[in-house]
């Protein structure tokens, strides 16, 4: 089926080069746009001309000079502010025009929208601004969304209000160091999680 990939035994669509979806090859290259197109040839680059030999952090910055983008929109949660310190200063050093948004940007209170706080204790707890990292950096007329640690579903409001491409850097994790897959190689979360094979132990 086409939406069960994950529990496929095969993937021949890999393997062997067949198509199991039904959708003509005509249709899918026909589907993509001509920017599309360039971020795929770019990304294809990337990819071909360094499989296995640079950093994810690298990995942005070649795919952004392919592009000949110059300037960079990065919207940061502020749990990763000292992270942020040394990604602003690679890009940088890069060549590229760096432009950064915290989370917390406007420091509207939770209690505004009536938002369940961290701390209940305190009288203002600012709530993270997603729509308006997209909004400054829209303003900024970045060429490369750069999404840096947001929370669960702040992400997609950042990405639904940005007007270019936006890619992903880092994906927040509080427990495992911002390593969502800790929780897949390690055994120990796995059966935390219920997700253990059958027979492991």
């Amino acid at each position: 089926m086409k939406t069960k990939c994950a529990t496929c035994t095969h993937h021949a669509c890999y393997t062997k080069a067949t198509n199991c979806t039904g959708v003509p090859e005509e249709e899918v290259i026909a589907a993509y746009t001509d920017g599309e197109r360039k971020l795929m040839e770019a990304a294809a680059y990337v990819e071909g001309t360094f499989y296995s030999n640079i950093t994810r952090l690298q990995e942005t910055a070649e795919f952004a000079k392919v592009m000949g983008y110059k300037r960079l929109g990065l919207a940061f949660c502020i749990g990763l502010n000292d992270e942020m310190r040394y990604i602003n200063r690679y890009f940088e050093n890069q060549g590229f025009e760096v432009f950064s948004v915290c989370c917390k940007n406007c420091s509207v209170g939770k209690n505004e929208l009536n938002l369940k706080q961290v701390k209940p204790e305190l009288a203002h707890e600012a709530m993270c601004n997603p729509k308006f990292q997209a909004k400054f950096l829209n303003d900024q007329q970045v060429d490369l969304y750069i999404s840096v640690g947001l929370c669960v579903g702040h992400d997609a409001i950042f990405n639904a209000n940005c007007q270019g491409p936006v890619t992903t850097l880092v994906v927040k994790d509080r427990l495992l160091a911002h390593n969502p897959l800790g929780a897949i190689y390690s055994r120990y979360w796995k059966k935390k999680l219920g997700i253990m094979d059958e027979g492991q132990i």
